[in-house]
């Protein structure tokens, strides 16, 4: 049962990141750049480089986690997205900042800030937790066929 629900949290997170880094994909990088800006924690040039990079990590990451490719290696990577995202967004509501939708999912899904915190720090969690427990979430697995290979 446990590892049944530990392999769900690993394709929920998969799921989370493919639609979130598709969707931004799908935009045109300046409405990204918008949401970055709101936040105001980077200097113009690194918001620019995150709005055109960002998605296409978060597809990789999210492809990764589907496929079970590096999954440890993706699984760290997200639990540090999160982390940085439960950062960004925890300043924005401390310093009061006027952003009424996080940006996370572009256009598709609105969330207010506060209920960003909370998918993130599921995200992490989960992240973690698969992390800790990679023999539960190897199942279905690239990585184990490369085992096999090696």
């Amino acid at each position: 049962m446990k590892d049944n629900i530990l392999l769900l949290l690993r394709f929920l997170i998969a799921a989370i990141f493919i639609v979130s880094g598709t969707e931004k994909l799908m935009s045109p990088a300046e409405n990204f750049l918008y949401v970055l800006q709101a936040y105001n924690v980077f200097p113009d040039i690194l918001a620019r480089f995150f709005a055109v990079g960002f998605p296409w990590m978060e597809l990789s990451l999210g492809v990764f986690m589907a496929v079970g490719l590096w999954l440890r290696l993706s699984l760290l990577a997200v639990a540090c997205v999160s982390s940085s995202f439960i950062l960004v967004v925890g300043q924005a509501i401390v310093r009061k900042l006027p952003i009424d939708n996080c940006g996370c999912f572009g256009s598709l899904v609105h969330l207010p800030l506060h209920g960003v915190i909370f998918l993130d720090t599921a995200i992490l969690l989960s992240a973690l937790a698969c992390f800790f427990h990679i023999s539960s979430v190897r199942r279905f697995s690239l990585d184990n066929k490369f085992d096999a290979i090696l």
